[in-house]
């Protein structure tokens, strides 16, 4: 089965934590999931302390971000940990496909499970706008996999 990359968390973990633990822990959580990995430094193959998982269905994952927060527990580590969306690199605005940015990536993704979508700067301002909307907050890529909340709104 090929992964959903639209389907994929990310998380901090305990560094003596594995990937088949973790597909464990939050497929007995949430169920669906179908792929678990461990960032590793290239130069010195150690665990980062970040993890992936991607899930089989929109159901899991929509839970699992719902969460917001998992307990993970490793032998006597317990961990608290916050589980955000994975926010992929150029992603076209999934409401115009580019046609109201002059094609270019949409820069924000909306995390509310009412959305789950990427936005260029028009139509986020459009969309965010209506009622119910105008609270969510867009996540912009960072740097090293690392989404941001923006702190401010544009409506």
């Amino acid at each position: 089965m090929p992964l959903d990359p639209r389907k994929l968390i990310c998380l901090g973990i305990p560094p003596p934590l594995k990937a088949l633990e973790l597909a464990m822990i939050m497929d007995r959580l949430y169920g669906g999931v179908c792929y678990a990995g461990i960032d590793t430094d290239p130069e010195l193959k150690y665990p980062k302390g970040a993890g992936r998982v991607a899930f089989s269905n929109q159901q899991s994952y929509i839970a699992a971000i719902s969460a917001r927060f998992v307990q993970l527990q490793h032998g006597d580590i317990e961990k608290r940990v916050e589980v955000k969306p994975y926010v992929l690199d150029d992603q076209m605005c999934d409401e115009c496909q580019g046609s109201r940015c002059g094609g270019k990536f949409a820069p924000f993704f909306c995390a509310n499970v009412t959305c789950l979508q990427y936005y260029c700067e028009h139509c986020w301002a459009a969309i965010h706008s209506r009622p119910g909307r105008e609270f969510h907050k867009p996540l912009v890529k960072e740097g090293a996999d690392r989404p941001r909340a923006v702190p401010f709104r544009w409506c």
